[in-house]
């Protein structure tokens, strides 16, 4: 019985790290109550996912331009290097 509560704590790790780049943490936290010395390593590799991420966290937008993430508040992409209008202008 122990072995089992101490299972479902150790699956909050990769399911907060997981959750923190844009994934579902109670998939994750499945994943990491039944094979944790996979989805450890596992959650520490998966990349962002920066479209979850904006619509979660709005704090990400993208160029209307080349269409990658940056600020909100940029007024000039940081990869293309065209202006932006003003969020006020923007429809």
């Amino acid at each position: 019985m122990e072995v089992y509560i101490l299972a479902a704590i150790i699956g909050l790790i990769p399911a907060y790290i997981a959750h923190n780049k844009g994934r579902n943490f109670f998939g994750w936290w499945a994943f990491g109550f039944l094979l944790w010395i996979v989805a450890f390593p596992a959650s520490l590799i998966i990349s962002k996912d920066m479209d979850t991420l904006a619509k979660r966290d709005g704090d990400i937008s993208k160029c209307p331009h080349c269409a990658e993430w940056i600020k909100p508040e940029a007024r000039v992409c940081k990869h293309c290097g065209r202006e932006r209008k003003p969020l006020w202008q923007e429809a």
